[in-house]
């Protein structure tokens, strides 16, 4: 396995944020750039930094100024070469006579900066504030990020006066968390649960064992040097006074390795080492497989690189959002389109793939984000409606609630019901829960995790299904009727959404497969019970008379978006695949589907991996990998398609597209080249249910070498030919 021939080298400097770098540790990010002039500067962030209006700000940005003696660059545009090294997650910049390292720790919250040289030479470091001022953004901004009209961005505070470093910070002194559930009828939730955005502070600090303080803004080594290093240390939390921000931040600083700790050096690159060994796919064979490859690489880069925070990723920009300068939204490195929500149908996807490579732990974090919203959610479904159960919108702030925007101000809602958003899009879009559900089904089939059946699985599983039960009726057959319904944001109106009715049917069936002992009789009867109640899934005939799947068992009104709900059956709920059922219709369904852009949040290669579809399933593979952003200079920059950059929609579905066309797990039954390319040689190593590890080669469209593990799970191992 070398994924370093995947490597990222650039042999020229960037003249902005545009032609950055990404670095990362799961928790801490940053977006590195050289510059002609051979200043060194990048932004950082963290996923948890939420400011006041609930939106996710950048932590800050900062210029590293080399000189030699005679005040030229150190870092030369003649003898210039940027790496960025997967294997040691690490980026060097090498001069004619110096070397540049750049880390950001995997083990703490840091990112670290060390030059060395043959020659003298000097070292400033800056801070660049921009959030200076308390700002309004324009009315186009804030729709485009669906921010409240009442927004106002305070700035940054520098502390002038923290000895021999520079800190600053973001503090949340005010919170629009109780105006947001007060305006959605929420407000007696809020006496009772904690603001999470009120005192939240977040910033960082820098230092170096030979910088000396200039300014509150500015460090320099005082005297030419051959080496040289900087810290940035970096804080998330809720205090009560900056003061106490400012100890635990010192506390931190003070236990955290430095730039100069070579053994630190050696276990993050450790860390990243056996990231790669965990999980490979590296694909041979024409120049196209190859850049496939490339992509595969540096798309899961990213997700490690954001992955392991408190929060999710952000579909719309993840960490590595910075002031792009496309037309028409050209902003500042704090804005993205959509803003601070998750989406939940774009969020999802940059997940998808972290089953097969065993990321489990990165997976985590969305999981438990909607399990922390799960108070709220029971509290809305019975404030709403006045029953019990959960039901999680599709755009939500992190704690849960719907946007301002989305849930529409008191003067906006003439008409509407409570409950009802002015957002049309999303108004009955609660389908994500069933989803959310199936994955967990699917993580827990992967790692037999105990804890998490029981803390996160189980608890989401019974909210959402006793919505389901609760709050749609029967039909006169004793079958569910799902209406008022939508259709996801394909139709705003619809009677049994196929969506809705294949996640039902797939939810249940997977809590049936659950160790019963974990589960409980009183549990199963009901999901025995409510199986027994979901209708089959809607169908029509096409133009020529066959059988076809259908969106809905009824539709009003002309298509809103452009999406496919009727292979919502083959993902994400694995309905009709290779291994199951109706495959012939599902397959006529696909090679009917209304949108074929394969765009963004599409899953037109996904669902043709599903459905053994070699050919469709390689070409959208080949566009969505290999097609980075026209904005950005790095190749795994995606959009940005109909989100932002870079685009976690399009990285992931890809990703998740090329591992179905390797391999598809049903049951017990491991399928290996069920959609694969004969003419693209392959090495992988795949985890799959039941604590099972895959390893070895594909050549000439055949198993070359397999290494199983448990051996007993051999027998489950299913080879297809391409």
């Amino acid at each position: 396995m070398n994924v370093s021939r995947h490597d990222v080298i650039w042999e020229s400097p960037s003249s902005d944020a545009a032609g950055s770098m990404p670095l990362g540790n799961g928790r801490l990010a940053a977006n590195l750039w050289c510059e002609p002039n051979g200043d060194v500067r990048a932004y950082l962030a963290r996923s948890d930094a939420w400011a006041e209006m609930g939106n996710l700000l950048k932590l800050g940005r900062f210029r590293a100024r080399l000189r030699r003696e005679n005040g030229q660059p150190l870092l030369s545009v003649d003898e210039f070469r940027q790496h960025l090294h997967l294997e040691d997650g690490l980026i060097t910049i090498h001069g004619s006579d110096s070397l540049l390292t750049v880390w950001i720790d995997a083990h703490h919250p840091s990112l670290h900066f060390r030059c060395r040289s043959d020659v003298g030479f000097r070292m400033d470091v800056s801070l660049e504030p921009w959030r200076t001022d308390v700002r309004e953004p324009g009315e186009y901004e804030k729709e485009q990020q669906c921010l409240s009209s009442s927004l106002r961005m305070m700035p940054d505070v520098i502390v002038e006066d923290f000895p021999n470093a520079l800190c600053w910070y973001h503090r949340n002194e005010s919170s629009s968390w109780a105006a947001n559930l007060r305006q959605q009828h929420l407000e007696e939730f809020a006496e009772d649960h904690p603001d999470p955005l009120l005192h939240r502070t977040f910033g960082g600090m820098i230092a170096g064992d030979r910088l000396v303080k200039l300014s509150p803004t500015h460090l320099a080594v005082d005297a030419p040097v051959r080496q040289a290093s900087f810290s940035v240390t970096t804080l998330t939390a809720r205090t009560a006074d900056p003061a106490k921000w400012l100890e635990t931040m010192a506390d931190i600083r003070r236990n955290i390795p430095s730039a100069e700790d070579d053994e630190a050096l050696s276990r993050h690159r450790r860390w990243w080492r056996d990231f790669w060994r965990r999980s490979y796919l590296l694909i041979d064979g024409p120049d196209i497989a190859r850049e496939v490859s490339r992509g595969y690489q540096l798309q899961r880069y990213l997700s490690a690189c954001a992955g392991r925070g408190a929060y999710p990723i952000k579909f719309n920009g993840s960490l590595f959002s910075v002031d792009w300068h496309v037309p028409g939204e050209d902003f500042d490195a704090d804005y993205r389109r959509w803003g601070p929500g998750y989406w939940h149908q774009n969020t999802r996807l940059a997940y998808w793939p972290m089953l097969a490579t065993g990321d489990f732990e990165m997976l985590l974090p969305y999981f438990r984000m909607y399990r922390d919203m799960l108070p709220l959610a029971r509290f809305r479904t019975r404030k709403y409606f006045g029953h019990e159960g959960a039901y999680f919108p599709e755009t939500v702030y992190f704690w849960g609630a719907f946007l301002e925007r989305n849930y529409g101000h008191p003067e906006q809602r003439t008409g509407l019901s409570i409950g009802e958003t002015v957002n049309r899009y999303i108004r009955w879009h609660y389908s994500s829960g069933l989803e959310l559900v199936y994955h967990a089904c699917l993580y827990f089939s992967y790692t037999w995790d105990q804890e998490f059946a029981a803390e996160i699985l189980l608890p989401l599983a019974d909210g959402v299904l006793e919505y389901y039960d609760k709050h749609f009726s029967r039909g006169p057959d004793g079958l569910l009727r799902i209406t008022p319904a939508q259709c996801i944001e394909q139709w705003h109106e619809a009677i049994n959404p196929l969506p809705e009715l294949a996640g039902l049917r797939r939810c249940l069936e997977a809590l049936l497969t659950l160790p019963e002992e974990r589960t409980g009789e009183e549990r199963r009867g009901f999901w025995r019970r409510f199986a027994s109640e979901i209708p089959e899934l809607p169908t029509r005939t096409d133009k020529d008379g066959l059988g076809i799947f259908a969106p809905a068992e009824e539709v009003t009104g002309p298509p809103k978006n452009s999406e496919n709900p009727e292979l919502y059956g083959v993902f994400p709920y694995h309905l009709h695949t290779l291994s199951r059922g109706e495959l012939d219709t599902a397959r006529r369904t696909f090679h009917r589907r209304e949108y074929t852009h394969d765009t963004g949040w599409a899953q037109d290669g996904i669902q043709a991996a599903l459905l053994g579809l070699t050919a469709e399933a390689r070409q959208s593979v080949e566009k969505r990998l290999t097609t980075p952003s026209e904005y950005a200079r790095f190749p795994a920059f995606w959009g940005p398609g109909f989100d932002w950059i870079p685009d976690q929609s399009q990285g992931g579905s890809a990703a998740t597209a090329l591992q179905f066309m390797l391999m598809q797990c049903e049951g017990k039954a491991i399928r290996l080249l069920p959609a694969w390319p004969r003419e693209w040689s392959a090495s992988f190593r795949f985890f799959a249910p039941e604590n099972t590890v895959l390893e070895g080669e594909v050549k000439d469209g055949n198993i070359t070498s397999l290494h199983v593990t448990p051996e007993s799970r051999n027998q489950d191992v299913i080879r297809i030919h391409p």
